[in-house]
């Protein structure tokens, strides 16, 4: 009888519609293609075939139907994969199956898994740890800053406090041998043995988009350590890269399904100070910069990405080079401007209002560019260099006259000039990129034109 309704469901249901509402398809031929979400990739290699209702990677291997897609994409079990199948098909809830099987996705090998099994056990050690005197004060410290009690335990925010008795237990009670110990990005290795450079610090797990714990980042708390730096962030290993990760994924997605924003801040602390006031739907890049495999991510989550830098400088100029990114790489993104000197965390803390305005006020890429670019005092043949710029960024976007209408006024008020020597500007850059755009296919299909082979020998002439 499962088996009978697993095959209607898959028979019933729209491959390429489900696999659409978390990835983007281009049909080619009778396959659709996109980039495979489950490896690091650039180039479209996950072929989707409708009639055959199978899809497939030709780079990673992944492949199957569409419930095997969904399962490997949320990382839950065959029921709940089946059941949201039922959902995105639109299919009646009367199909929905109480299946016993529960499978999740892993994509590590063993010696990886040992290494993950490690990180959880670790974990648990620290997540107790917080709340004791071992910690040094750090509980309090983190409900100071307003990150309160759930928001802690959803964060499994810990606390190292003796490293000695970590890799005891670890060794004596769970088995791991010194040398995978020594392995793990966890702990160091020195001329008197394994230390840990987490020890007096708040610790943040951080885990993978499929949920599982891959690295540890540590802050000062209320103890003076002996290291300088305010954050200890992993290094890379085979488990963590950091350009490959976005902290707080899993859980963001899983909450931004109820909203049509995901949030795009710097730090671990300005995604937590996020989630414990009403944004659970956030996360961090781990910096100020993004990265090709980070703006994939965000593409597939398919919501409003709203990226929220700090108020400085640096936030500022970082938030202009990953506007010129997304657009290279075609994810609009929308910019939330934060007053100058803030991050995300303090005006959380401080300014909660004004803050919640500033995040429910967020503006289009090109109005956050128009308003950066400005400046008063710059002469004009820079400001004619930017307003080409800009132009030539908002072309290449998927705007409507509302808002084409809507920028050229942003020039006309920055810049004083004209409107119709802004429209004639404008007209000029679209007929500069289509010309450029022409001749690139040219050049594109002189390149890929097969030879035609010749046959050598004699010449039959009848």
């Amino acid at each position: 009888m499962e088996e009978n309704v697993i095959k209607t469901v898959v028979d019933q249901v729209d491959i390429v519609d489900v696999i659409s509402n978390y990835i983007d398809l281009k049909k080619t031929g009778r396959n659709y293609v996109g980039i495979c979400p489950f490896h690091d990739d650039t180039n479209p290699s996950l072929t989707v075939n409708r009639e055959k209702k199978l899809f497939k990677c030709f780079v990673c291997g992944a492949g199957g139907n569409v419930i095997t897609f969904v399962m490997k994409m949320e990382n839950c079990g065959f029921k709940e994969a089946f059941n949201k199948v039922v959902e995105l098909g639109g299919l009646s809830n009367d199909l929905k199956m109480k299946i016993t099987q529960e499978f999740t996705y892993n994509p590590y090998n063993e010696k990886q898994r040992r290494q993950i099994k490690m990180n959880e056990i670790i974990q648990e050690y620290l997540s107790y740890n917080i709340k004791t005197a071992n910690a040094e004060g750090s509980y309090e410290y983190l409900t100071g800053r307003g990150i309160n009690d759930e928001a802690q335990k959803r964060f499994g925010l810990g606390y190292m406090h003796d490293v000695h008795l970590v890799i005891r237990f670890l060794q004596q009670k769970c088995g791991f041998t010194r040398e995978e110990i020594a392995e793990n990005d966890f702990f160091r290795i020195n001329d008197f043995g394994i230390y840990s450079p987490y020890e007096h610090r708040i610790t943040i797990p951080i885990y993978d988009r499929f949920h599982y714990l891959i690295g540890f980042a540590g802050r000062k708390g209320q103890y003076e350590t002996k290291l300088d730096a305010k954050y200890i962030n992993p290094s890379t290993t085979d488990l963590f890269h950091k350009g490959r990760i976005l902290f707080n994924h899993y859980n963001a997605v899983h909450e931004s399904r109820s909203k049509k924003e995901i949030y795009v801040v710097e730090g671990y602390m300005d995604a937590i100070t996020m989630d414990a006031n009403g944004y659970p739907n956030t996360v961090a890049i781990m910096g100020t910069a993004m990265t090709h495999e980070q703006i994939e991510y965000l593409k597939q989550i398919k919501r409003n990405v709203v990226i929220v830098l700090d108020g400085d400088d640096a936030g500022q100029r970082a938030m202009f080079s990953i506007y010129r990114q997304c657009i290279k790489e075609g994810l609009d993104a929308s910019f939330a401007v934060l007053p100058d000197g803030k991050d995300p965390d303090d005006m959380l803390r401080t300014q909660k209002a004004e803050m919640d305005g500033i995040l429910a006020n967020y503006m289009y890429g090109y109005e956050f560019a128009a308003s950066y670019c400005y400046d008063p005092v710059m002469n004009f043949r820079r400001q004619k260099e930017l307003i080409m710029e800009m132009m030539d960024d908002f072309i290449h976007q998927d705007r409507d006259v509302l808002d084409r209408s809507h920028f050229f006024h942003l020039i006309q008020e920055n810049y004083g000039l004209d409107m119709e020597s802004i429209r004639e500007t404008y007209q000029l850059c679209q007929q500069k990129i289509q010309t450029k755009e022409a001749t690139d296919r040219k050049m594109a299909d002189r390149t890929f034109t097969p030879e035609i082979p010749i046959k050598k020998g004699r010449v039959n002439e009848g």
